[in-house]
Order: structure tokens, then sequence, then C-alpha cells
């Protein structure tokens, strides 16, 4: 074995799945694998949908959203609601579903970008994040070799903490926890970003 070899941005945290029905996808998930409960955020990140950027012009990009975690990997379910180009409607429209990203909360943001784009990764996709000062960006592979990557600012760790808290308390019952938008569920945990 070579103990020499280091992933480019530490492991993957999160496995970004795109898929037609999110609640068929959160079912089979729940029902063939085992894995749930899931935190469904029903509109996306947030209403009105904030401005995102695909390849640099605005777009609104309309989501549902569902996060679960399968041991210590969170696993994102993304449906997109309107047409707006995103790295989400390319996937699909290249008539795949499943597996589109693996995601990744670095802590130095613009090293992270340096490398990932230095290795032949294209920036395709950016999401700002209110109060933080780094957005979330997608990147293409610079081959058929394996899906886009996504880099999370480490501000945004207090949200998967929440959701893995979330996860961790359920108590039974309707393995589907629903919220409105993320923003609200964001809300209802206290969640602050330092």
């Amino acid at each position: 074995m070579n103990s020499t070899l280091s992933p480019i941005l530490g492991p993957a945290t999160q496995l970004g799945f795109v898929v037609r029905d999110l609640e068929a996808a959160m079912r089979h998930w729940i029902d063939v694998y085992g894995v749930g409960p899931f935190i469904c955020m029903e509109k996306g990140t947030s209403q009105p949908a904030p401005t995102t950027y695909m390849r640099g012009k605005p777009v609104v990009v309309e989501t549902k959203l569902a996060f679960g975690f399968m041991g210590d990997v969170q696993i994102e379910l993304i449906e997109q609601r309107n047409d707006a180009p995103s790295p989400y409607t390319d996937f699909l429209a290249a008539g795949r579903e499943g597996l589109q990203h693996f995601g990744f909360w670095v802590y130095d943001h613009a090293t992270a970008a340096a490398r990932v784009e230095a290795a032949g990764y294209e920036r395709v996709y950016e999401i700002g994040l209110p109060g933080q000062d780094d957005p979330i960006i997608y990147y293409n592979s610079p081959s058929l070799y394996g899906p886009m990557l996504e880099i999370v600012p480490i501000k945004w760790r207090r949200s998967r903490e929440a959701v893995r808290a979330a996860c961790d308390e359920w108590k039974g019952g309707d393995p589907i926890i629903r919220y409105e938008t993320y923003s609200a569920f964001l809300q209802d945990k206290n969640v602050t970003f330092d």
C-alpha cells in the first residue's frame, strides 16, 4: 500500500444525487438501503430562491432537497423544480440520474479552489451564502472518470452538524422530517455561522 497518497481535498463528506422525483428517491433510500431519516426542505434553501451563478451568469434555481446520513457520509438528494440552467439540469439532460457530485467541507477555501483548478477542474456553478465570504463551488471533472466536485466553506459545517444532530435525535415515526426551506430548518435549530 502506498502511504503517500492523499486525497486532493481530504475525505468526501457528502454524496450528492440528482433525482427526478425526490419523494420516490427518499422512499428508495429508506426502504431499500435502510438509510434515514431524511430532513426534507420542500422549497429548497430559501424563498424566494437565491440567485446563483451558472458559468458566470445569474440564475434562479428552484429545488427540493433532502439530507440524511449513511455512516459518516451525508447523502444529499436534489430535485430541481424549474428549468433554469444548472449542474442539475445538465446532468438530467445528459440522460443521467443518480450520483452527481462529491461534496467536501474545506478549511482553506482559496487553497482548495486553487488545487482543484490546477488539477484541471472547471468552475461551473457558484452559490453565495449570506454572511459568508466564500461561495459553494461546483466543478466539472476534466474527464469522464468522476462526478462533479463541490467545495463548501468550512463555516457551513454548522448546517451539516445540525442535520446530523436532527437525524441522530430521531425517535422513530415518519422517517421524513419536513421543513419549508433550509433557512427554516437552520432557524428552528438555532444554527449560527462563525
